[in-house]
């Protein structure tokens, strides 16, 4: 990802703050998957150490920004999860370093990614730094589930809201990496996260649950009873873990909007522009309010996954309340 295309607001916002001296001890970086805050965390660091620091910002290619890159600065420390959560011990570490001076210089940055999986004690062992920090010491907490962070670490940093990059943005992206324009809509509304979209699309599986549910969703709209079939025979097998079985309700979802929109207006922008073309035969004879029975029909059914209903049972009553919102 390139951050400034991305990000150009808050790296303008970062690069004043660098050049004026003015950056806080600690920031939450707060945005879904995708939004790039990991990056702009690693352009910050890059700021603070570029040999060659520019208007435009780091130069990305000297020694500092190259370790920097790579996890290799030893001025530059990450944190991560090990398994579900982020343990005291690995607080304990951090600590012990922003105690140190940094090992080529003054500046130190502490990077903790998803924050929110701290545990209470991890959390708890963090706040000292963030109530009195010592030294040149910037820390970047990163976090898509803001709600999940205690309150007292919150008020401690200076809280940053990143927004996931703009669809048209995320649509290039991915066709500059020789993924077809079809496809890129239809993975950048799946994800905003670009190098998921990108590992997504160059599924094989994927692809063929793409055409697969298509087949379905089409015997569906002509009341073809062979969709019921279709559920435990083309889609079941291709989802067999949690992630995959709320993938293919996501796409359904999408796909019935799609179609609900297509019935209020055809010239409307679609997710599914593969299929655009059939949708005007396959809904010749439905009515927009059906459409839209359909589409909140897929909604209530995708609840029902957290309630660890199986995808089968799932997917086969949804089939006969599609059938019958689009038909009756």
């Amino acid at each position: 990802m390139n951050i400034v295309e991305a990000q150009p607001q808050l790296t303008a916002h970062f690069g004043d703050l660098v050049r004026q001296n003015r950056l806080a001890h600690a920031y939450l970086l707060a945005g879904p998957a995708g939004s790039g805050k990991k990056e702009l965390a690693l352009w910050i660091a890059k700021l603070l150490f570029c040999e060659h620091l520019s208007a435009d910002g780091p130069c990305d290619h000297c020694s500092e920004c190259t370790r920097i890159s790579e996890h290799e600065h030893p001025d530059v420390v990450e944190v991560s999860p090990t398994g579900l959560s982020i343990k005291i011990d690995q607080i304990r570490y951090l600590k012990s370093e922003f105690a140190k001076s940094g090992v080529e210089g003054a500046q130190k940055v502490f990077i903790i990614e998803d924050a929110e999986k701290m545990s209470t004690s991890a959390a708890n062992g963090l706040l000292k730094f963030l109530e009195e920090p010592s030294g040149t010491v910037t820390a970047f907490l990163l976090t898509s589930e803001q709600n999940k962070i205690l309150p007292t670490i919150i008020s401690r940093c200076q809280l940053l809201e990143l927004n996931a990059p703009a669809l048209s943005y995320l649509v290039e992206k991915l066709k500059a990496k020789g993924i077809s324009q079809d496809q890129a809509i239809l993975l950048s509304n799946l994800t905003k996260d670009a190098d998921q979209a990108e590992k997504i699309g160059t599924d094989e599986d994927f692809q063929k649950l793409l055409t697969k549910l298509w087949d379905w969703y089409s015997a569906v709209l002509r009341n073809d009873l062979i969709s019921f079939v279709k559920v435990q025979a083309d889609l079941v097998p291709l989802v067999d873990s949690r992630e995959k079985q709320d993938e293919l309700l996501f796409l359904i979802a999408l796909l019935a909007r799609d179609l609900m929109l297509f019935a209020n207006d055809p010239s409307q922008k679609f997710v599914f522009t593969m299929f655009e073309k059939d949708f005007s035969s396959k809904m010749a004879n439905i009515s927009a309010v059906a459409a839209t029975d359909a589409c909140e029909a897929v909604l209530k059914k995708w609840r029902l996954l957290s309630s660890n209903v199986s995808i089968q049972n799932i997917l086969e009553s949804l089939t006969l309340e599609l059938c019958d919102c689009y038909h009756r």
